[in-house]
């Protein structure tokens, strides 16, 4: 049977535990009763690999990190648009060091050299919060601003290393002082002792968002690209619902185990604070949003105007009202 490309959407996730409801609803037909075929496209270096991707037309749909994909719009990028929430809990990030650094805490990372998969990534705008919480941003007299900003200087160098292996690799061989990666992909690792968790830092909003291309090239017109969104935002919707039902908990938990090989007490953990819509994932909460771009400013990732522009075009420009529901 020739499935058209009208009704299959690319969608990229990263290959962490957050994703096991996408793959739930794929390997238990979900999206087969909505009559949409997701082609699953993993993107190992994070939010940047998805932005890039949404960008030069390889994907359809990401479920990427919300700080990422709101300072990608900020920033000038309109190939892409929010069309819902994926997990409303918020990301708790690990701060990892090299085995043998000298790094007992994250404030001694000031002028430091942070690797990161991408430029636009999580793992670089998160530093950034890191240090404003810090107070590092007008206090730091080296670094380089890698994002093109004049009015603040950087509290870091960055290095770009693409993959989460290349980032482990770099804080051993001393080439960074540290990386940022979610607290439970890292856990593994720190507890095989390939590298050292100094502490955790967690930014107040939500942590996936899920976004769309905006092209319609691989649709037949808007409303079929409208119609088939709405359908794949429906069958994920109904999949987070199973996955988080207290009714299906052994599943879960077993099915979480089997795809990342986590032990049952990490999952147990994650599972315990993570939180998916309730509501649906088709719903978009400004408040956040709004929330995230003010953070983003006071931590130098964009600029004041970038911010009111979020504010002032939330509901055209970042959001897309046609398939999200702005609450």
């Amino acid at each position: 049977m020739v499935v058209s490309t009208q009704n299959v959407i690319r969608v990229g996730f990263v290959p962490e535990h957050f994703s096991s409801p996408l793959h739930m609803a794929v390997e238990q037909g979900f999206f087969e009763k909505e009559g949409v075929v997701v082609e699953r496209i993993c993107c190992p270096s994070g939010t940047g690999e998805m932005t890039a991707k949404l960008i030069d037309g390889s994907l359809d749909v990401a479920i990427a990190l919300t700080e990422g994909l709101l300072a990608g719009i900020a920033k000038g990028h309109d190939a892409y648009k929010m069309i819902g929430t994926y997990v409303v809990s918020p990301l708790c990030w690990a701060i990892s060091v090299g085995q043998t650094s000298q790094h007992a805490n994250r404030k001694s990372l000031r002028n430091g050299t942070i690797g990161i998969s991408r430029m636009g990534s999580g793992s670089h705008i998160i530093p950034y919060v890191m240090a404003e919480k810090e107070g590092w941003l007008q206090k730091s007299t080296t670094g380089s601003d890698v994002i093109g900003h004049t009015n603040k200087t950087s509290p870091f160098q960055f290095k770009v290393l693409n993959t989460f292996e290349n980032m482990r690799n770099s804080v051993n061989d001393g080439s960074s002082d540290a990386f940022l990666w979610e607290k439970f992909t890292t856990k593994p690792y720190h507890d095989s002792n390939e590298v050292r968790s100094v502490d955790t830092i967690t930014p107040p909003w939500p942590a996936f968002m899920i976004a769309a291309s905006t092209s319609t090239t691989r649709f037949a017109n808007s409303t079929q690209r409208q119609a088939t969104l709405a359908r794949f935002l429906s069958a994920l919707s109904s999949a987070t619902e199973h996955f988080v039902n207290p009714d299906n908990y052994e599943e879960s938990i077993t099915f979480v185990q089997n795809k990342m090989s986590y032990t049952r007490q990490d999952v147990e953990d994650w599972f315990s604070g993570v939180r998916y819509p309730n509501a649906g994932c088709a719903a978009v909460d400004r408040e956040s949003l709004t929330t995230c771009a003010r953070i983003l400013l006071e931590a130098g990732v964009i600029q004041k105007d970038q911010e009111a522009d979020v504010k002032e075009k939330l509901d055209t420009k970042y959001v897309d009202a046609q398939v999200a529901q702005l609450v």
